[in-house]
């Protein structure tokens, strides 16, 4: 065997197992990341977790696919759950007993307003995180599993909330319906200690229908939750 040809044979070899070696490690990554996946984070109904320093190692570059899921659970969070949850408080303190109809009225519109914004927020995060996820590459057995976490912890939870804040704003504007008759009729109808108080039977009745809507409303904003909620729980 001539030397160039030796010198060849040797720099196959090594390269061969260079690439080996890069195959294996591969394979060990994606073995780690589908694990970790199937067990610490689809079936977790709550946060997600935020992998350490040691974890995002062993995961290799299938940890920047998992910073997709992180990404936009931490943008959501920021952008429309604690908002959302600043607005009902503030809200509920609008409807406090002693509030007057004008100040329970511009709590209602500015509620929905907020809604509005919060809405559109929502769905720029969620186009966000599927643009990033439309362009990853993945191999099969990754992608499959991959894909019921995003559907978990990025689709369902959207769904949850695109569908409840429809729900929210149906109430609200049949609340703010009643109000604005309340404040058409001054006449005849008054809120006093958070009673609402009315001096003729046909006023009484409409509003009654009115209460009615509004408590129909809240029903089914509470079942729809429970719903959705349930199918996020269930989802693998």
């Amino acid at each position: 065997m001539n030397k160039h040809f030796r010198s060849l044979l040797v720099l196959w070899m090594l390269g061969s197992a260079v690439l080996l070696a890069g195959c294996g490690r591969d394979l060990q990554q994606r073995q780690a990341f589908t694990v970790f996946l199937q067990k610490e984070v689809i079936p977790r109904n709550s946060s997600i977790i935020i992998p350490t320093k040691v974890m995002r190692k062993k995961f290799g570059e299938y940890a920047k696919h998992y910073d997709v899921i992180v990404d936009y659970n931490k943008a959501v969070t920021e952008k429309v759950r604690r908002p959302l949850d600043k607005l009902q408080d503030s809200f509920s303190d609008a409807m406090k007993p002693e509030a007057g109809v004008k100040e329970r009225k511009d709590a209602t519109v500015k509620y929905l307003e907020a809604l509005n914004q919060l809405e559109q927020a929502l769905d720029q995060e969620l186009a966000v995180a599927e643009g990033k996820i439309s362009v990853l590459e993945q191999p099969d057995e990754v992608d499959q599993v991959f894909t019921q976490a995003v559907e978990k912890h990025v689709r369902a939870p959207a769904k949850t909330l695109k569908a409840m804040i429809p729900a929210t704003k149906e109430m609200l504007e049949k609340n703010l319906e009643m109000l604005n008759f309340i404040l058409a009729n001054k006449n005849k109808v008054e809120i006093r200690d958070g009673m609402i108080q009315v001096r003729d039977r046909s006023t009484l009745a409409r509003l009654s229908q009115m209460q009615a809507d509004i408590a129909k409303k809240a029903q089914d904003l509470q079942k729809q939750y429970k719903e959705l909620t349930s199918q996020r729980e269930n989802a693998q």
